[in-house]
């Protein structure tokens, strides 16, 4: 007899899902490559935003919407350095160039790797289309962040300078970080695993994953001041084990928005 579909049911299935596909160790490996391949990534971007002048004006944009949704209590610290070092590695020759795409293609599949696996998917893309998306996400990703955070920062500033903003905006405000999240993992969910995926599933599923990652943020945020006294024995040191920390659990919450996502996908069990 097959088991009743409900919420419930497909929140166990989904942490079984979790928990079989060994997901945690999915999680160390993409965070180890998170940290590696953060410089190459953001020295793609400043080298595809500094193609134009109109692009180079959504830098500071980019960097600022990096700040803002990093790890809370370490973002002021560890961007700066990011930024950098991806400023020093612009001056690597050519085969330091190559090798930083290259650190920066690993991460992205080993992301697609774990997808495939957390599916139970045994058909590969071949490499053309691998590197084609790969690519795509690495050019074309920056530009709209940027463009998108350049009009979320714009409503901003006009609520800092205390300027009448009707409601709809003050909503669009207030959704932003929200609407951001759930972009971002509906275009993982929807586009990473190799099958047709339902749009319905991958909105769910994205969803599922966004309030994980806020949740997250705002017991990151309510513990900034722990953070801040740790800082003050290890000094800036202090914001790597914090960043390593929040890098697993939101690796956790997206690979779980992934499990729920295949879940939808195969109800009966």
């Amino acid at each position: 007899m097959s088991e009743e579909i409900t919420p419930i049911n497909t929140i166990k299935r989904s942490f079984t899902l979790f928990s079989a596909s060994n997901t945690s160790l999915r999680i160390h490996q993409l965070t180890l490559a998170s940290l590696v391949a953060a410089v190459p990534i953001i020295t793609i971007i400043l080298g595809i935003l500094g193609f134009t002048p109109a692009l180079q004006t959504l830098q500071s944009n980019l960097f600022s919407a990096i700040e803002t949704h990093l790890a809370p209590g370490s973002s002021a610290i560890v961007t700066p350095y990011l930024i950098e070092f991806a400023q020093q590695a612009k001056k690597l020759p050519l085969a330091g160039s190559i090798m930083l795409i290259l650190t920066a293609l690993l991460l992205l599949n080993s992301f697609e790797s774990s997808v495939q696996a957390i599916w139970h998917i045994e058909k590969r893309r071949n490499l053309r289309d691998r590197l084609l998306i790969y690519w795509a996400i690495l050019t074309l990703g920056p530009i709209l962040l940027g463009a998108s955070w350049s009009i979320y920062g714009k409503v901003l500033s006009l609520k800092w300078q205390g300027l009448e903003i009707d409601s709809g905006l003050n909503s669009i405000l207030d959704l932003g970080s929200f609407a951001l999240y759930f972009a971002l993992l509906f275009i993982l969910n929807y586009l990473a695993p190799n099958i047709q995926v339902k749009a319905r599933h991958a909105l769910i599923s994205s969803l599922v994953g966004t309030v994980g990652i806020l949740i997250i943020n705002y017991l990151f945020s309510t513990f900034t001041s722990f953070f801040a006294n740790y800082q003050i024995v290890y000094g800036a040191f202090a914001a790597l084990p914090t960043l390593i920390i929040w890098l697993q659990l939101i690796w956790g919450a997206i690979l779980f928005s992934v499990c729920f996502c295949a879940v939808l996908h195969s109800p009966k069990p």
